[in-house]
């Protein structure tokens, strides 16, 4: 074997096995299994070239060539390339039109590459070289093709759920024996009226024709998958959009449905990686929309981290996933389809609002972002920062709560909330006053509780709790207030870890404090049932609050003064759990009646 025929048939093996190669490298084969690429390619190369050629030998021997060239051996080896890929359509790594196309060509060049090497390539003397490159760009192409089209069609059977689909496979095969034949006869018909130089011209123009059909097909299968999507998501194109609106809102699951889907042809190991990138690529888009809006240069850098840590992490789940998952993702969830996303983003955020900032989504949406100037933020954040309640949250994580604050007016004596209405809103005083009542279950009587002045904060614990507000707020005067909703800080607080932590530990220094606070209550009101007046230990308890084993007897009822009872029930009260004001009236409430209390016992 000389040096040119040498290298004919490294490039007959080179390229197929390149292409191969680039399967793999490259992820071109979806997630399928790179062993099932290569058993399609083995069963190209062996198996159906194998049993093609003994049955050349054993039943069309006496044949002439052109009989055999353009009616049998078309028919005869697009059947045996396809069986490979009848079994493979039954098979769960048998996905979609993309993965018929890979398993096909590398059934078509695994074929084309026996037949070079050992059909064309002896015979060619001299010309083994060219005859090589020449295959290599055409006849390989045409084979390729062929099984592409069985492939594509299989890959619509798996995907298509009419009742007529049987018929796409018996499609495909025809197609991929219409394409075979032509190609044959044309080769034939030209060798016989032109020169070589045409010849070449022609095959290699319908091999890379047969190449661009096959990138055009696999690119409607892509857009066929993105338009499924958008029909699951309530996007069809040529409906309303309140009849668009009401599929969302009757689905609800359209981004489930769609990740149910693609577990069809990407298998549910890449699921949670795709599911955490749509997280991802959603967060990053409200964050840049954000970076739009009037805040502080310290807010837009917050965000520009954000921002950062996502990117890191978007590339990180994308070189997991491979190059044509994230391609498929790219074109399927194009990044400019606004409308697309704003619904992604929201059934992301029905399935975990913990995962997607839903409170970016609910400012872009309610337009409340410009309310205040970059100033008024800052100096709101500010103010809540002093609040016990924000203490531990960032000044930059407040000014960005802030964007959700409202104004509101009221006129003299109106009820800025009821006894008893759901805890929904937090009011920071601006002007004005508000006074607090209760009204008594006894009597029925409204009872003056106290008044809170500008610069104080009505109902912060709602935004936690929401609980039925234990008193009435009346304006005094004319009242402006700054509201903050408690949904909006409940949206806000889930996608933030950071904020959910100090709430937590906010949560736990009042735990604290409130234990503590009814172990000594209950320590004080037990020494004081059992005739233990000591005023020091009182209002200076030790640290471990004890009571001794032995204590005097308890009074009898009618041994307790008239006082007795009223100091008893107030320090009960402040046991069930009256936090730090009330503590301090009623300290003072005890040093007013401790002589009372003395004098009335020894008396």
């Amino acid at each position: 074997m000389d040096f040119s025929t040498l290298i004919a048939h490294v490039i007959a093996i080179a390229i197929p096995a390149l292409t191969i190669y680039l399967f793999y490298a490259f992820d071109l084969y979806g997630t399928g299994r790179i062993s099932t690429v290569l058993v399609s390619f083995g069963w190209g190369a062996i198996g159906a070239f194998g049993i093609a050629n003994l049955t050349y030998e054993l039943v069309f021997g006496g044949v002439e060539f052109e009989t055999l060239t353009t009616r049998v051996a078309p028919t005869l080896e697009e059947l045996l390339k396809s069986a490979v890929l009848i079994y493979l359509v039954f098979q769960p790594r048998f996905r979609y039109i993309v993965d018929g196309t890979i398993y096909g060509i590398a059934v078509g060049i695994g074929f084309a590459m026996s037949e070079t090497i050992l059909i064309y390539l002896p015979d060619a003397g001299d010309a083994a070289l060219s005859t090589a490159i020449s295959r290599v760009l055409s006849t390989s192409l045409m084979h390729a093709t062929a099984s592409a089209m069985v492939g594509i069609l299989f890959g619509r059977y798996r995907r298509a759920t009419s009742q007529n689909k049987r018929i796409f496979p018996i499609v495909g095969i025809l197609l991929a024996i219409a394409v075979h034949t032509i190609y044959n006869a044309g080769l034939i018909q030209i060798e016989d009226y032109s020169d070589g130089r045409f010849l070449l011209l022609f095959a290699i123009t319908l091999g890379f024709s047969g190449s661009a059909f096959i990138a055009f097909v696999m690119n409607q299968g892509i857009q066929d998958e993105k338009r499924r999507f958008e029909q699951t998501l309530g996007l069809e194109v040529g409906v309303s959009a309140g009849e668009r609106k009401a599929v969302q809102r009757l689905g609800g699951n359209g981004i489930e449905q769609i990740l149910g889907e693609m577990k069809d042809f990407f298998g549910q190991e890449n699921i949670t990686l795709i599911r955490r990138l749509l997280v991802v690529q959603a967060n990053i888009g409200i964050l840049q929309n954000n970076l739009k809006s009037q805040v502080s240069d310290r807010l837009k850098r917050a965000w520009q981290e954000e921002i950062a840590g996502y990117q890191r992490e978007n590339d990180e789940i994308r070189t997991q996933l491979g190059v044509y998952v994230t391609s498929f993702m790219r074109r399927v969830f194009p990044a400019e389809d606004q409308t697309l996303w704003d619904t992604v983003n929201a059934e992301l955020a029905d399935y975990d609002p913990t995962l997607v900032h839903t409170f970016d989504m609910f400012m872009r949406v309610s337009e409340l972002a410009e309310t205040f100037t970059v100033e008024q933020l800052s100096a709101m954040a500010e103010r809540l920062s002093h609040m016990e309640i924000f203490r531990n949250v960032s000044l930059t994580n407040l000014e960005n709560l802030c964007r959700a604050i409202v104004v509101e007016n009221y006129p003299d004596g109106a009820i800025i909330f009821d006894q008893g209405d759901t805890g929904d809103s937090m009011y920071m005083i601006e002007a004005g006053n508000i006074n607090a009542y209760v009204t008594s279950h006894r009597d029925g009587e409204d009872k003056f509780l106290r008044t809170f002045r500008a610069g104080d904060v009505v109902g912060e614990f709602s935004l936690l709790d929401g609980q039925p507000r234990s008193a009435r707020a009346l304006a005094v005067g004319e009242v402006k207030v700054l509201v903050l909703k408690r949904q909006a800080f409940m949206m806000f607080m889930q996608s933030r870890p950071q904020v959910v932590l100090a709430m937590l530990q906010y949560l736990a220094e009042k735990l604290r404090y409130t234990t503590v606070s009814v172990e000594a209550s209950t320590s004080w009101a037990t020494r004081i049932a059992h005739g233990i007046y000591d005023e020091p230990y009182l209002f200076n308890p030790p640290a471990t609050i004890t009571i001794p084993d032995e204590l005097p007897p308890a009074f009898e009822p009618h041994e307790l003064s008239e006082d007795t009872p009223e100091i008893i029930g107030t320090l009960l009260v402040r046991a069930a759990g009256v936090l730090k004001e009330r503590e301090r009236l009623l300290r003072k409430r005890i040093s007013d009646t401790w002589k009372r209390v003395t004098i009335t016992e020894k008396s």
